[in-house]
């Protein structure tokens, strides 16, 4: 994984974590809406990594349903202000991004996660990825496996783009970054494949659905990242 931007952090002060006696109770966290339209919408996240006794795990927040991540907020964004939201190994910033799909419906601690705000950016807690070494230092096209309850929908007559390994695994992208090429749109991904330093035997291809393509996602979703960070979701068997 690219560290975009990672530093060790210090101890959350305790401060502040008690209520004083009389306090007024504190104002309740936004609760987050969907965009109208879901496809190509943009977002960003922020991946707090852990060293745990079961090895590194990564909290994924994202902006989904608060707002498109203003770029001006983004790019603002500090050591500093990450330090203090996150007692942690590292943070990556993981983007901006947009979706592919045209409908999410998340369920248990995905669609409940904790809400936070940073640098005036909020975000809500979307999923937990379990890492080894490899997969968070590994090259493109590793799979990981990310802990959440999700069903995204792809409209029949909407092209989707895929990855296929030798294997004949499937892997349709959820979003594309912005990242490594701040100028790549939605309309370069039909002819995405040329650019892309495909492992042998491994292809690309925008595939048009004759009916609603469903991704579930029912406490696992296996996903991959290619060399321009573009993630896909592995097409499991229901």
């Amino acid at each position: 994984m690219n560290l975009l931007r990672s530093a060790r952090l210090p101890l959350a002060l305790l401060a502040g974590l008690l209520p004083l006696a009389g306090a007024t109770a504190q104002t309740p966290p936004p609760v987050p809406r969907l965009p109208s339209v879901l496809r190509d919408a943009r977002y960003c996240e922020l991946v707090a990594i852990h060293v745990t006794l079961d090895g590194l795990k990564a909290d994924v927040f994202n902006t989904l349903g608060f707002d498109d991540c203003p770029a001006a907020k983004w790019e603002a964004l500090t050591r500093r202000e990450l330090f203090r939201q996150f007692d942690t190994l590292a943070v990556v910033m993981n983007g901006p991004r947009h979706f592919i799909m045209d409908g999410i419906v998340a369920s248990g601690e995905t669609k409940t996660g904790e809400v936070i705000t940073v640098g005036g950016i909020t975000m809500a807690k979307r999923a937990e990825v379990a890492l080894s070494l490899h997969q968070a230092t590994g090259p493109a096209y590793t799979e990981q496996t990310i802990e959440r309850d999700t069903t995204y929908r792809f409209d029949a007559g909407k092209p989707t783009f895929r990855l296929t390994a030798p294997d004949g695994g499937v892997y349709v992208m959820q979003s594309y970054a912005q990242i490594v090429d701040p100028a790549l749109t939605y309309a370069d991904l039909p002819g995405l494949g040329p650019r892309l330093k495909l492992p042998a035997g491994w292809s690309y291809a925008a595939v048009t659905p004759t009916q609603d393509l469903l991704l579930v996602a029912s406490g696992k979703a296996i996903v991959i990242q290619d060399e321009l960070k573009n993630t896909y979701q592995k097409v499991t068997a229901p």
